[in-house]
């Protein structure tokens, strides 16, 4: 369910920003602002939350990761100054930052290598839920001005508190508890000695490290761009209402299900490179339709519907599953933490000045973001076929010789 959280706010706030632009005058430049503070919110989260919760347990950091979600939600609800709107994008953003990673670590050491990658491909698929129930709010609530944006907030904010009570009946991960019991005692494991930030840059963790942090951020760049100024395209280059463009969007979520759900049926089996390669080549083409067929209301909802089933094959969902796999219980919600926030940091950068290249040359903008797609994937597609991408769950049990790895290093 924090996935669910993650979508809908990271969604919601751009159908929510460009209501606010048109009920209490944000300017262009205030929505860059706001839009790339939660983004920086979530890079910082993610980076702090991750090695919290490597070194603290999951359960203590996803449980006030997820009070602060509730929290940050709620302040525009009630006030919509500007300085305020700032502040409770800022706690929502690193709130939810600091919660992806630690809660997607405990998901992963749940499962097994026969459901670990349908499960977090499903939470994922939750994240597009979120989506879709945002859209849902939008278009129910279109036509009523500022209380449509109160209503979006009102959504992450109920839906936090419920996942916070559900939360408190989690008990802590169990090999993150094996692992910490192993330090403790002095056993010498690889999930038990791998604990330290240098290790992700020294071999063997070091290649999977680089590779992810390239791919995931790279691919990351175009979905975050597009996806937070969505709804702004179309208000301000289709003429489109935001309650009209966000029907059209809604009826896409029903698609972007099955399109998940299908990925979850093979995400486990050697077709996971296949239908890798499948969703790069969309993702790369859609941003192309409008530069081909010209910006209009069928090409950015067609854009939206072809870029969207991309990324379930080669976006998030993919990098869910190999970075859980590439480190060790004790580097995992580290290592993810982050790439997260690399991967966040760079786009909220390039969030500020999108409303003024979009005015500029908006078919120039799309085309980038298509070469940026392209960059990611083939970056992707090396690191898994270097077969340098191993499956750490198979291996972090054994033990390490120290005595060996002494004399090593001192060689």
């Amino acid at each position: 369910m924090a996935s669910f959280v993650d979508g809908a706010a990271l969604n919601g706030v751009g159908f929510a920003l460009v209501i606010l632009q048109q009920t209490i005058g944000l300017t262009p430049g205030q929505i860059g602002v706001l839009t790339s503070a939660l983004t920086f919110g979530v890079a910082v989260g993610a980076l702090i939350g991750g090695r919290l919760g490597d070194r603290f347990g999951r359960r203590r950091v996803f449980v006030v990761t997820m009070i602060f979600i509730a929290l940050g939600a709620s302040v525009p609800i009630v006030a919509t100054a500007f300085p305020l709107l700032l502040l409770g994008l800022g706690v929502l953003g690193v709130a939810i930052g600091a919660d992806i990673p630690v809660s997607l670590a405990t998901i992963a050491e749940a499962a097994t290598d026969q459901n670990r990658g349908k499960i977090l491909v499903m939470s994922n698929l939750l994240a597009g839920v979120g989506i879709g129930a945002v859209v849902l709010v939008a278009t129910l609530t279109g036509g009523t001005g500022i209380f449509a944006a109160q209503a979006i907030f009102g959504l992450i904010a109920v839906v936090a508190v419920i996942v916070l009570a559900l939360r408190l009946t989690i008990p802590e991960s169990t090999s993150w508890r094996a692992a910490r019991l192993e330090q403790t005692q002095g056993v010498h494991t690889v999930r038990a000695d791998r604990s330290k930030l240098r290790d992700l840059i020294t071999p063997p963790l070091r290649f999977p490290f680089l590779i992810l942090v390239g791919f995931f951020t790279l691919v990351s760049i175009p979905i975050t761009l597009f996806g937070s100024y969505a709804a702004y395209i179309g208000a301000n280059f289709t003429g489109t209402p935001v309650s009209e463009f966000s029907v059209f969007v809604l009826f896409l979520v029903p698609l972007a299900i099955i399109v998940q759900v299908i990925f979850m049926r093979v995400v486990d089996t050697r077709f996971r490179l296949t239908f890798f390669i499948l969703g790069g080549i969309l993702y790369v083409a859609a941003y192309l339709i409008p530069v081909i067929l010209g910006m209009n209301l069928a090409t950015l909802v067609t854009t939206v519907l072809v870029s969207g089933m991309g990324t379930v094959f080669c976006g998030e969902p993919i990098f869910r599953v190999w970075v859980n796999e590439a480190f060790p219980t004790m580097l995992r919600s580290t290592g993810q933490g982050v790439i997260f926030a690399i991967a966040r940091l760079v786009p909220a950068l390039l969030l500020v000045p999108v409303p003024f290249l979009l005015s500029s040359s908006i078919n120039g903008f799309l085309i980038a973001l298509s070469v940026l797609a392209a960059a990611g994937i083939a970056v992707g597609w090396f690191g898994v076929r270097s077969g340098r991408l191993i499956n750490e769950f198979h291996h972090e049990t054994e033990s390490i010789d120290i005595t060996a790895a002494t004399s090593s290093s001192a060689s």
